[in-house]
């Protein structure tokens, strides 16, 4: 009998208990549950969550009080590209990290070889092949793997290695948290467009055929990003003191190619001389003025895949809205008086928008435009928008 009371009573306080801890039967207490610490010494809430972990700030060593940079003063992320040929390069939230810093012996954690000076590159001591004679220091590789997994190896999420790598043969283009205009992370100086680019086909004679990529057009006809080209990228393209010059790139018809449909024509891009941009009236017959000069190519060719000759009669870009009654002659610069307000668009354009006025149409005397104006100038809407 009283050996069943005392059984009674453990029972009793131990559900005591555990209804104390309702926190400690959760999935996400499980990576703790072999662990004999006391979860206030870690959190100051009773259910602490991933959206409000309620983290204490822990001790740390003497060594580690002294961090780099705090992390607002560092980029949000790297990519980390030097082993793009194989995989598409990885994006590495390196803010996200930085902010964990509380939790164990800031930057140190990782950063744990850095004399004093800038802050070295993994690949600084890590070279990309293995050295057997030196087991102790691993490859870029192997020390990318050993600082990852020594923390999320025992995470609750995936680990599987497709959640960090996509080979290149997979299809998978790299996709970032925003649109990168600096490659390497927003707090990176930003970096000027250059005009052009020459390109020299490799082993090839010094006055052989030329590529002239006018990198500025490119970017501000089409509103391209960066990484609407540069998809493989890293920081050794542009930071290479080896390199003292630019080299093509591996597949360099496969950029252009994306857009430009050449086929076999070779010297529509290699010429014994620069070629000059693109110049619309040349290659179309359509002068671009006034307000049509500050479009954008895409607002016109919706598709930047088909850039194919378009009407150049009004209506056929100007539907529902391009009426007599309706558009706004002010906008070109030229406020019609009330004797023009009213004709049809070819009763003075003949030939389109971009012909001399033929006023010799209506007006029998030697009225010429713009002599004789069929209104007023006024300032056009393409500059005003600019004032």
């Amino acid at each position: 009998m009283m050996l069943r009371l005392k059984s009674i009573l453990l029972s009793s306080a131990l559900l005591v208990a555990l209804g104390c801890l309702p926190y400690t039967n959760t999935a996400i207490a499980q990576p703790h549950s072999g662990s004999r610490v006391d979860c206030a010494s870690c959190h100051d809430c009773k259910t602490p969550s991933l959206e409000e972990p309620c983290l204490l700030p822990c001790p740390r060593p003497e060594s580690a009080t002294n961090s780099i940079n705090g992390a607002t003063q560092l980029p949000d992320f790297f990519i980390l590209g030097e082993l793009s040929e194989i995989y598409v390069p990885v994006i590495f939230p390196h803010k996200l990290h930085a902010n964990m810093e509380m939790m164990g012996e800031g930057c140190n954690v990782c950063h744990h070889y850095n004399p004093p000076g800038p802050i070295l590159k993994c690949k600084e001591c890590h070279g990309i092949p293995s050295q057997p004679e030196h087991l102790g220091q691993p490859s870029l590789k192997g020390a990318y793997h050993r600082q990852c997994l020594g923390c999320h190896r025992e995470w609750s999420h995936e680990t599987d290695c497709a959640i960090c790598h996509a080979r290149i043969d997979s299809g998978v283009t790299m996709k970032t948290p925003e649109d990168m205009t600096d490659i390497i992370g927003s707090l990176h100086p930003n970096i000027a467009t250059p005009e052009k680019w020459i390109y020299r086909v490799e082993d090839m004679a010094d006055d052989g055929p030329i590529v002239t990529f006018h990198h500025k057009e490119h970017i501000e006809r089409f509103g391209l990003a960066c990484v609407d080209c540069h998809k493989k990228e890293n920081c050794g393209r542009c930071h290479d003191e080896a390199a003292k010059v630019e080299h093509v790139r591996e597949d360099p018809h496969e950029d252009c190619s994306f857009c430009h449909d050449v086929e076999d024509d070779c010297a529509h891009c290699h010429k014994n001389t620069e070629s000059r941009g693109f110049n619309h009236a040349e290659r179309s017959g359509f002068d671009l003025k006034s307000y049509h000069a500050n479009l954008k190519c895409v607002d016109c060719h919706k598709s930047i895949h088909d850039l194919t000759g378009l009407s150049p009669e009004c209506d056929s870009c100007h539907t529902e809205e391009w009426s007599p009654e309706e558009f706004d002659h002010s906008v070109t610069g030229l406020k019609l008086d009330e004797n023009h307000i009213e004709f049809d668009c070819e009763g003075c354009h003949t030939e389109g928008f971009a012909s001399v006025t033929a006023c010799d149409l209506c007006h029998d005397d030697e009225r010429k435009y713009p002599e004789s104006m069929p209104g007023v100038l006024v300032t056009p809407r393409f500059l005003s928008e600019k004032l």
